[in-house]
């Protein structure tokens, strides 16, 4: 399922300057805007092209190398005959085994492409959570600045009516002196309302990758959109491909091979050379045909290593020059003309102990981390859905209350009207409902974002899962019931808080092949 949860990774490059969005954005557009935008996420794109150089280039291991060789003598001295001599030969040489360290060099890096494609998904993982959390806190502050807002509205009503009544001699001047140090107490906490609304928005701009220039405004009623679902149901099962627990499992595998590498350095590498051309003694056109074969062996044995080549050549006529590495050129006649070099150097490679010390340490760091990774992703998984039931549990409560405290504000609604309560003993009634919506929306919230985290844990789709679903329709709920009544019951105006648009359909995430789950 790892496939879904990428759906907002597009392919569609990464833009260099700045984004104007239009219209209301959804949280799916958000995360487009984010994602699409995002640098990190765009260099890393750029850094995966290298790995398919490096493996171009391990396959040519295997080709014959090929070169054209020029090598020219000229001597012209006083009192000695003069010389010319000119060797132009057509060189091939061939890797004809290595003990398998090419293959293991090709596999060393396929594992090091599938680490980073591991790294880039935790990295969109990170970027999708940072663009969601930022969508969510932005939603929940506007919401809430937007019952603030309503009371507001009812405070100005209330206060319009209070100078009335003081100026007609109804109420008592205290009685209107105790309001007035309320109302700052409300007035403090819309101004607090407000600041934090205008700095989630900010976070979500720089989520996004936008600049706080840019104007963005959200489209409401995601409470309408979202289906939860009860955690008590679910039985929950690890995700074995998590890209934290498949990047440490790689990264075993590649200490393996560094250390399989240093435990097969002893097998030699056989080389088959040969050359064909001409040199001569008169200028060109070269006169004499040239041809011959070269073998070499390589090895490393504990730390000493020991080389060896032979070379078999044919001059059909005249003199030429035969070059033998260490010793010169050597002048040659007619026929078959033959050398044979060896060279071991003793303990040259000094550090090889240290190396497999290293290779065996990285291999034990190798495995201590995958067991980690093992233990953090189960004990994150257990310990993310204890705290979403406790959420869930606190909403449901806080759900109840809310529910209770607008039918006893009705009630005082009607004792207020009939003189039966006084409109302090009203307002503070109406208080217990806002601070029961506002933890209520807290809740709520807290919920869709522990929710959102267990399912990136768990591999899942984050739109479709089985704690929540993002509906492509209008479904109410008792918490869009909830903000509609307070919006009824304290608005003057009528006008819905939450109006959802249908789910925008977006195209799946084009992943390499190997980044599926």
């Amino acid at each position: 399922m790892w496939h879904k949860i990428w759906v907002l990774y597009f392919f569609l490059g990464f833009l260099s300057h700045p984004m104007y969005a239009k219209g209301k954005l959804l949280w799916e557009d958000c995360l487009w805007i984010g994602m699409e935008r995002n640098g990190n996420l765009g260099l890393e794109q750029i850094r995966s092209e290298i790995f398919p150089i490096l493996t171009k280039d391990k396959w040519k291991q295997y080709l014959p190398k090929l070169g054209v060789h020029y090598f020219g003598i000229f001597s012209k001295n006083q009192e000695q005959i003069d010389q010319e001599y000119r060797d132009v030969r057509l060189q091939i040489q061939q890797l004809l085994y290595d003990g398998g360290e090419t293959e293991r060099e090709k596999q060393k890096i396929e594992i090091r492409r599938l680490i980073h494609s591991e790294e880039k998904k935790l990295l969109r993982e990170k970027v999708f959570k940072s663009i969601s959390f930022s969508y969510f806190n932005s939603v929940k502050r506007i919401l809430v600045d937007s019952i603030y807002q309503l009371r507001w509205e009812r405070f100005q009503w209330e206060e319009k009516k209070r100078k009335q009544e003081s100026e007609l001699g109804l109420s008592p001047k205290g009685d209107l002196n105790q309001r007035k140090v309320w109302e700052v107490e409300f007035q403090s906490k819309q101004i607090h309302s407000d600041s934090a609304k205008k700095l989630a928005h900010l976070e979500l701009q720089q989520a996004m990758s936008l600049d706080p220039g840019v104007n963005i405004i959200l489209e409401m009623g995601l409470t309408e959109r979202i289906r939860l679902y009860d955690p008590f149901l679910v039985t929950n099962s690890s995700d074995k491909n998590h890209p934290i627990r498949k990047k440490a499992r790689l990264q075993m595998e590649l200490a393996e091979l560094d250390q399989e590498s240093l435990e097969n350095d002893w097998k030699p590498k056989l080389i088959l050379g040969g050359y064909v051309g001409k040199n001569g003694n008169a200028g060109f056109p070269l006169q004499n045909e040239i041809y011959g074969l070269s073998f070499g062996v390589q090895a490393n044995l504990g730390g000493t290593s020991f080389q060896t080549n032979t070379q078999n050549g044919i001059q059909s006529e005249g003199n030429g020059i035969q070059r033998i590495p260490g010793y010169g050129p050597q002048p040659v006649g007619p026929g078959e003309n033959s050398f044979q070099s060896g060279s071991i150097g003793l303990f040259d490679d000094i550090g090889r102990n240290k190396k497999i010390f290293d290779s065996k340490m990285s291999l034990l760091q190798a495995k201590s981390e995958w067991k980690q990774s093992e233990i953090l992703v189960l004990n994150q998984i257990q310990s993310t859905e204890i705290k979403l039931i406790e959420i869930y549990r606190k909403y449901n409560l806080y759900l109840e209350n809310t529910k209770s405290n607008f039918y006893q504000h009705r009630l005082r609604k009607e004792e207020r009207n009939q003189g039966i309560i006084s409109e302090i003993e009203y307002l503070k009634s109406e208080e217990e409902i806002f601070v029961g919506l506002e933890t209520l929306l807290d809740h709520y919230f807290q919920y869709i974002t522990n929710a959102l985290e267990l399912v990136l844990l768990l591999g899942e789709d984050p739109f479709d899962n089985r704690y929540y679903k993002l509906e492509s329709k209008i479904v109410p709920s008792d918490l869009s019931m909830i903000l509609e009544n307070w919006k009824q019951d304290f608005s003057s105006e009528n006008r819905k808080i939450n109006e959802p648009k249908l789910k925008k359909p977006y195209p799946f995430l084009m992943e390499d092949p190997y980044e599926t789950r």
